[in-house]
């Protein structure tokens, strides 16, 4: 049986770090390339964790409990679930959620046993896997077009989404509560006196249906001003969601408008455009939080060590991974009704306002 020191030794970090990334340690702070390479290692050895191996439960009782789980988990069906995510590894790379939130559902299908299998675009973009076995299940992190989804149901109709909602009648799903977000982002500035609020980030974004529409945090930011009485469309930044497009669309509104023009607060609609931001302040020695403050949105490595340290909204990984899974489960018992859940979002508050 492979044990914690085999995985430390192949993947060359410690065991403790082993033992808190397989047992899901939230406060573990490792490079999300650890993480994977320590699950994927892990998932090769066949090892698994004490809470797999042997119930919580003490007393002869529990023993017996504890064999009667084993057994009945022994003799289930091997579980291969499909992964697809919206974005290449590429697009990846300026956007880490998306990896962290593989990572996260990797962890979460290694606890249940569940086999993890990539789907990945061919050179005319459809999704394929690398081998001719079932999958019992799909996973779809992000967007995708119509034509992307009539793929997966080549491979089965036990579809999850994650971060979208392409069907509310046809598929379960799992996306984020983006109007509480905007709403303790919003109440957030006015608690500390800002008034001129800009949004930085795409204005239009893939939707559900992976074509272009209004981005929902844009949506809600500029819906709650308007209802207030306070959009200012010239507070709007329009750059795409990656660092490279935001610190140069920033410093063009920096050097087309006056020191009084700036506004208060900036919302990053995305961690991926944060560091733009911080380095087009820095060029422009505008002082932050001094005379902007900001919030992003995501709450990543990105905007946690930043300089400064951003707030930013939270986006519950975890939970919203656990509910995915809770999803993929309804599905194999055939609980036909599709179910939305919407995860609410808070604001991690550090000083950057």
């Amino acid at each position: 049986m492979a044990t914690l020191k085999d995985i430390a030794e192949k993947v060359k970090v410690s065991q403790s770090t082993v033992s808190r990334v397989l047992n899901g340690d939230p406060n573990l702070n490792v490079s999300d390339e650890t993480r994977e390479n320590i699950v994927t290692v892990a998932c090769e050895l066949g090892y698994k964790t004490v809470s797999q191996r042997y119930s919580k439960r003490q007393g002869d009782a529990g023993k017996k409990a504890s064999v009667e789980e084993m057994t009945e988990s022994q003799n289930l069906p091997e579980r291969r679930i499909g992964i697809a995510q919206m974005f290449e590894m590429k697009e990846q790379m300026e956007d880490i959620y998306y990896i962290m939130l593989k990572n996260r559902l990797d962890e979460a299908c290694f606890e249940k046993k569940w086999t993890t299998v990539m789907l990945y675009r061919d050179e005319k973009k459809r999704f394929t896997k690398n081998d001719d076995r079932p999958i019992d299940g799909l996973i779809a992190i992000g967007r995708f077009s119509p034509e992307e989804i009539q793929d997966f149901h080549q491979y089965t109709d036990n579809i999850v989404f994650l971060d979208s909602s392409p069907d509310d009648m046809k598929y379960y799903s799992i996306v984020p509560n983006y109007h509480l977000a905007i709403r303790e982002v919003l109440q957030c500035f006015e608690a500390k006196g800002k008034e001129r609020i800009a949004y930085l980030g795409s204005v239009d974004t893939l939707g559900d249906d992976k074509k272009l529409t209004m981005d929902p945090r844009y949506y809600y930011y500029k819906n709650t001003l308007n209802n207030q009485n306070r959009f200012d469309e010239s507070l709007v930044i329009d750059c795409e969601m990656n660092s490279r497009s935001s610190c140069q669309k920033v410093l063009e509104y920096l050097d087309s408008h006056t020191p009084e023009e700036y506004p208060d607060a900036i919302f990053a609609s995305s961690d991926a455009v944060a560091p733009g931001l911080v380095k087009a302040l820095h060029e422009r020695e505008i002082l932050l939080p001094g005379q902007i403050g900001v919030i992003t949105f995501n709450n990543t490595s990105f905007s946690e060590f930043s300089n400064p340290p951003l707030s930013s909204v939270e986006v519950y990984m975890r939970e919203s991974v656990e509910s995915t899974v809770m999803c993929m489960e309804l599905l194999w018992k055939k609980n036909s009704l599709p179910k939305k859940i919407i995860v609410p979002c808070s604001l991690v508050d550090r000083g950057s306002v």
